[in-house]
């Protein structure tokens, strides 16, 4: 084709506790693939840079009518897809007789279904690099692209708001050849690991980024398995510091079977603060259905490991995996109870993707209908969470408390933004107690002055300056709080 197409690519976004930090780098990958094409991308990331809640909608159809793309390529997740704003933009485009490509999860957990749906033209599923003509070519509306055999730089610049950049995500791997039950990541990007060359484009995409981002501040590795190959990853940071680079690094995820004493000290002479390390149930018998391809063991000695080389194990938990109930979970609290400070646990409610064995497990027993769609559940100020769905050994009710519980004892502190509704719930549930006891023992004070003021300016809570000015008053500044947990202090701004 010769004609030069404009091509829009969105991200609707969620207004969440995520919103702000990291651009959808799939969508930029697009973009670079359009670009080299000859075509014109413009990327409009709405969890990135969203718009006011209240006018997300009115934002999209704007940006229809004001860059009339002949392609609106969209990157859903399930809970995305749901939403008003997004069929709203699917009718839109399908009155002014614009293509609509959907990629992401959503296209790769509902392909079957979504087929049947006339306002999409084509559903990806698959990495983008370099086969944008490919897409574009192709007469089937579902492709399957599989694996790139290429790293596409991202094109963050052709992103609106890129200027605001200030944290960059960057691919050293792609992949995992573990197969976890529960996990969506092998599901969207595959199961088999592959290492990005360490090669002068590399180095150039982040020599790029203080031209391009000069707000940037962090390089986030976004690999699911960075060290995967512990002499690439090792090589990698080597050559990062050799370079020296300002940008402090944080990592999203590592094996706990695949660290050393070697790659911690780089990690942390690179700037990298916490660590986390995916745990999800510390009970055996559901460890074992996660097929995770490690031991409990070992995980226990890298959390270890991570504490004696300075740095802070963020362990990531979840409440209501296939075989887990009230029991369960309380054994698993207990395992992650036994490491002291620093450490940092993370409690989610399990949210089930369609395809993975642990969604079929739940198909399976009756707890959930295949085309199951998790609630929206991402606001601090909403916890603890509804519970996601009734199983019949663990109900939503049992895994909210569950989750209450377990922040409770684990002294997080990011439920004093939904004070008024704990304190309720442990009165009701027999839990002040343990109320007290994290009362006095989280680190309230931090979090409030800290955390959550970057926050609010990001828009991931919504909470108001009268509301935050009151729990500064309460639990900062006069260090007090009502002994009744139905009286919540009002405290003048």
């Amino acid at each position: 084709m010769d004609k030069k197409l404009k091509i829009l690519l969105w991200k609707p976004g969620v207004y969440d506790m995520t919103r702000g930090e990291l651009p959808t780098i799939g969508l930029s990958i697009l973009a670079t693939s359009a670009i080299n094409a000859g075509h014109e991308a413009v990327v409009a990331d709405h969890h990135f840079s969203p718009p006011p809640e209240d006018k997300a909608e009115e934002a999209i159809l704007d940006l229809l009518d004001e860059h009339k793309p002949d392609i609106l390529g969209i990157s859903a997740v399930s809970y995305e897809w749901t939403m008003p704003r997004v069929q709203a933009a699917l009718n839109a485009a399908k009155e002014r007789n614009i293509q609509v490509w959907l990629g992401g999860p959503q296209a790769v957990a509902y392909s079957d279904k979504l087929v049947e749906d006339d306002r999409l033209t084509k559903i990806v599923i698959g990495e983008a690099d370099g086969r944008f003509n490919k897409i574009l070519e192709a007469e089937e509306k579902i492709i399957h692209l599989g694996r790139s055999p290429s790293f596409d730089r991202p094109t963050f610049t052709a992103m609106i708001d890129h200027e605001e950049l200030t944290t960059y995500p960057l691919f050293v791997s792609r992949g995992c050849h573990y197969n976890c039950t529960f996990c969506a990541a092998t599901k969207v990007f595959g199961n088999r690991w592959r290492a990005r060359e360490l090669s002068p484009e590399l180095w150039d995409e982040i020599d790029q980024i203080a031209v391009n981002h000069p707000k940037c501040k962090t390089i986030s590795i976004i690999d699911d398995a960075f060290t995967q190959d512990m002499d690439h990853a090792k090589n990698f940071l080597k050559e990062y510091l050799r370079r020296g680079y300002p940008y402090q690094v944080s990592v999203f995820n590592v094996r706990a079977d695949y660290l050393d004493e070697e790659i911690l000290l780089l990690l942390k002479k690179t700037g990298v603060e916490t660590l986390a390390v995916g745990i999800e149930s510390a009970d055996p018998e559901v460890f074992r259905m996660l097929r995770k391809g490690e031991k409990l063991e070992t995980i226990e000695t890298a959390i270890r490991l991570i504490q004696k080389a300075g740095l802070v194990p963020w362990l990531n938990m979840v409440i209501g995996l296939p075989g887990d109930n009230i029991e369960a979970h309380r054994r698993s609290l207990d395992w992650v109870l036994q490491f002291d400070q620093p450490r940092v646990i993370q409690w989610n409610i399990f949210s089930p993707f369609r395809g993975t064995m642990a969604y079929d497990y739940f198909v399976k027993t009756g707890d959930i209908e295949d085309g199951f769609t998790p609630p929206f559940w991402g606001r601090y100020e909403q916890l603890p969470d509804d519970g996601m769905f009734d199983a019949a050994d663990f109900s939503r009710e049992e895994k909210s408390l569950a989750q209450l519980e377990a922040f409770l004892k684990c002294n997080v502190p990011i439920i004093i933004l939904s004070d008024k509704k704990v304190r309720a719930l442990c009165k009701e549930h027999g839990m002040w107690d343990l109320y007290e006891e994290w009362r006095k023992n989280a680190p309230i004070k931090e979090f409030l002055e800290n955390t959550v003021p970057n926050k609010v300016e990001k828009g991931q809570e919504s909470i108001s300056q009268e509301d935050y000015n009151s729990l500064m008053a309460e639990f900062v500044n006069d260090n007090q709080y009502p002994t009744d947990p139905f009286v919540y202090k009002t405290v003048s701004p």
